[in-house]
């Protein structure tokens, strides 16, 4: 069993306050930055047969950011966020609370429960904690932080150290990971990063090469490397096509062990903008891997993955939203597993009641048969409030 860093590591901010020297604290708070939000949600799941039992779960979240900029070359960054749920899930989620607070895909285990109960938990949990140094050309990040290779905004296989789920809306931030990062700037449009990064989970180290650079006005990136006990082969692009965007990334997947054949995954997005404000998106992906058909139960110990983004061979993402007011904002989006025929449609609303404070809406609808991969999902109705300080 790890034992967690957490609660040390909430305690370092107050620490490096702690200084006895008046000029050195004054000059500390004009290099320290600070920000964060407050958020509430509460989420009524809906099953799929309207007339069973509903579910509700309350939760109210906060996330704090601290950055200390010690010199033109050094950064300094600590971030988390502390959540208290309760409500259904606690109750009725086999080993919820454990489920709340894992970080067993991390090196160091930086997530803490203080309490729980049958109906209820409170966790806090660090996602960024990085030492950054940068000098000339040469850019060194060590710690927990964010791997952002991803070109796309629906799917991202490319993404091989924090994949994320789009119904994960709360989590603007997205994970981070536990890693070595040294990135060479190689000219004014060109690069190449080196990420090696271990793992708790999967018991071995992944290590990952990225290079970037710009033809014909479209940018360009070329990846490989042995992650998640696969060899990675990734490219992708980015660049624009009669003013509407367009970018795609894709990735080839070796498995370094026997019953899985190799598999590729593949995604290409468009978007536009409208003079009044109206926007469009659209996403496809491949999986060569993915089911032609029904795909049956769903494993409880599913593991997100860039080989795992999506469970059919295609699926289809679109999206609309537009600026009804310069307060408001509404959209609608929907992806279709069209392999099994089953789908999911979203509806959101967002509004500024201040430069700081919003109220947010958002409706996630599954449809499908049972063994269907969206029939499985029932339905949900969040509304939320966040302050952003």
């Amino acid at each position: 069993m790890k034992k967690s860093l957490l609660p040390f590591l909430l305690l370092l901010p107050t620490l490096l306050f702690a200084q006895d020297d008046e000029v050195k604290t004054s000059k500390f708070k004009e290099n320290f930055v600070s920000s964060g939000y407050l958020k509430f949600m509460q989420t009524v799941s809906l099953p799929t047969d309207i007339d069973d039992e509903w579910f509700i779960d309350n939760l109210f979240h906060n996330r704090l950011n601290f950055k200390y900029y010690a010199s033109d070359k050094i950064t300094l960054a600590l971030e988390g966020r502390n959540r208290l749920l309760f409500g259904a899930s606690p109750q009725y989620v086999p080993d919820y609370a454990q489920q709340f607070a894992s970080q067993d895909q991390y090196a160091f285990n930086m997530s803490y429960n203080w309490t729980d109960g049958n109906s209820y938990v409170l966790n806090s949990q660090i996602d960024r904690f990085y030492f950054d140094y940068s000098t000339g050309d040469w850019q060194v990040r060590v710690g927990r932080q964010r791997i952002n290779w991803g070109v796309t905004m629906v799917w991202n296989p490319n993404d091989l150290f924090n994949t994320y789920s789009f119904f994960d809306f709360d989590y603007e931030e997205r994970p981070g990971a536990d890693a070595i990062l040294i990135r060479n700037y190689l000219g004014p449009v060109s690069s190449i990063e080196f990420v090696f990064s271990p793992s708790n989970e999967f018991e071995y180290y992944n290590a990952a090469a990225l290079f970037k650079t710009n033809l014909w006005q479209y940018d360009f990136q070329f990846l490989a490397g042995y992650v998640r006990e696969n060899y990675n082969l990734g490219w992708g692009w980015e660049g624009q096509i009669g003013g509407a965007g367009f970018k795609g990334e894709g990735t080839f997947f070796y498995p370094d062990y026997s019953g899985e054949s190799p598999s590729v995954v593949m995604d290409i997005s468009l978007d536009y903008t409208f003079k009044n404000s109206l926007y469009l998106h659209t996403e496809t992906i491949y999986n060569s891997a993915g089911a032609t058909d029904a795909i049956g139960p769903i494993d409880p110990n599913f593991q997100l993955t860039p080989k795992t983004l999506s469970l059919g061979r295609f699926a289809f993402f679109n999206e609309m939203q537009y600026q009804l007011t310069p307060l408001t904002r509404l959209g609608v989006n929907s992806i279709i597993n069209s392999n099994d025929g089953s789908y999911y449609i979203g509806g959101n609303a967002t509004t500024s009641l201040s430069d700081n404070f919003e109220i947010f809406v958002f409706g996630m609808f599954f449809f499908g048969e049972e063994d269907s991969q969206y029939g499985q999902g029932g339905s949900q109705i969040n509304w939320r409030l966040k302050w952003s300080f």
